[in-house]
């Protein structure tokens, strides 16, 4: 009986996960609002009423969708995983691999801040805070920030900056790469804007 049941589970996490993949591929391709529930179900190969199984509506999927990508995102920043032994350099490498996520897109995040609201699961951009912060946090221990800044207050930071740059270079500002201008905005973070004045006075 048991065993029916692990493979009954095991086939309702594996029609999930090929519903999410399939709406995270239409989203990317189409867009969110162009893309239907029955197109995500016809293309997942399962009937319409299956996706109200596992979401109760088209909006419920993004708070899986990102805690997923999130998930991944988290694996990827582990040295074990190839990631670099700098926690500064993870910094950027989380969000250079943001930037290439279909749901870093600004109607998308946007998208992702409303349902979280409305639906049980990861709120996105807290979750990105929180990740950015222990980031902050290991760049701290390993002496590459300032051990007196509260590692929450910078994840937020970093954050708040990230998606000014992320809205801006949407916006038709692109005076270089979009991974370019995150890494100088982190480098502009840590090593301030003050000129040689600024510094003389303080």
């Amino acid at each position: 009986m048991n065993g029916i049941l692990s493979r009954r589970e095991r086939k309702k996490q594996k029609t999930r996960q090929r519903l999410m993949q399939v709406a995270l591929q239409l989203f990317r391709e189409q867009g969110y609002d162009n893309t239907t529930v029955e197109e995500i179900t016809n293309a997942a190969d399962v009937a319409k009423g299956t996706f109200f199984n596992y979401f109760e509506a088209k909006e419920a999927i993004l708070p899986a969708l990102a805690a997923s990508q999130l998930q991944r995102l988290e694996k990827s920043l582990l040295p074990e995983h190839g990631a670099p032994a700098s926690p500064v350099a993870r910094i950027k490498l989380a969000l250079r691999l943001v930037t290439a996520n279909p749901l870093s897109d600004p109607a998308m995040t946007w998208r992702l801040f409303a349902a979280g609201m409305h639906h049980q699961g990861v709120r996105p951009v807290q979750a990105l805070m929180q990740l950015l912060a222990e980031q902050v946090r290991q760049a701290q221990a390993a002496g590459e920030i300032r051990a007196d800044l509260d590692p929450i207050h910078m994840g937020s930071l970093l954050r708040a900056l990230f998606f000014q740059q992320m809205i801006m270079y949407h916006c038709g500002y692109r005076p270089a790469p979009l991974p370019e201008l995150v890494d100088t905005v982190v480098d502009l973070l840590l090593d301030g804007i003050a000129g040689p004045q600024w510094r003389s006075a303080a």
